[in-house]
């Protein structure tokens, strides 16, 4: 495990460009090259700021993104809340054409991660974390460390308070993660982290053990992770 500190939000962004550009550009050799990113607010600055470096690559065009999650409307299963973000976050803003957008959902998740397989796996991951250390949709208290993409019941969360309180008048009863089986398959794998709200989960999966009870802290054996984090996320663990 790689730890990268930073002072603040500014600065832990720029950290993170650096950290990803540089696996595009040690795999920018190849044909195809496969990322998945995340969505939610950590990352909304990263996107802002990376759009304009994108559209500069040269092989921009090899580049291929998938979604890890995604939560579905009741009335339209093959998109949710990931992809409308991603969407507006920075696929239409990078204008990454469609033919290389990937799109997982609770329809063809097993075909999906097959498919993905076939055409040479994760290059690179870009996680945020949740306050009970969950990554992707790899919640506390429903996540062993050997599943795969799977399928999770909303029910089977109500006692967790790290995610909000769905509708489910508008979405789905369930909703598809990458497990951590498939995200470990990963080559390289860079989770940000920021505020005050963090540091105790950071704590627990800098200094405590690897167990499912915070399913990040098995990406700590990942032979090329990276986590990147602001000096309020440091705050407790002091790596």
């Amino acid at each position: 495990m790689k730890i990268l500190k930073t002072k603040d939000y500014e600065s832990m962004t720029d950290k993170t460009i650096e950290a990803f550009i540089e696996i595009l550009e040690k795999n920018n050799h190849k044909e195809r090259i496969n990322v998945s990113v995340t969505g939610g607010n950590s990352p909304k600055l990263f996107y802002s700021k990376i759009i304009s470096i994108l559209n500069e690559l040269a092989y921009l065009d090899k580049i291929h993104f998938y979604n890890f999650d995604e939560v579905p409307f009741r009335n339209d299963l093959s998109t949710g809340i990931t992809s409308i973000d991603l969407e507006e976050l920075l696929f239409s803003k990078a204008k990454i054409k469609q033919e290389n957008i990937h799109r997982l959902n609770v329809l063809n998740y097993k075909e999906h991660i097959d498919q993905l397989y076939k055409d040479g796996g994760l290059d690179v991951v870009l996680l945020g974390i949740g306050i009970d250390g969950h990554f992707c949709g790899n919640m506390s208290g429903v996540t062993k460390f050997g599943d795969k993409t799977r399928l999770i019941n909303n029910i089977d969360l109500e006692g967790n308070i790290s995610i909000p309180k769905l509708d489910l008048n508008l979405f789905h009863d369930q909703f598809v993660t990458m497990g951590p089986r498939d995200i470990m398959a990963a080559r390289n794998i860079i989770m940000i982290a920021n505020g005050k709200g963090k540091a105790e989960v950071i704590d627990q999966i800098v200094n405590g053990p690897v167990i499912e009870k915070v399913p990040s802290s098995i990406l700590t054996l990942h032979p090329f992770f990276t986590l990147i984090l602001d000096e309020e996320a440091n705050s407790i663990a002091n790596a």
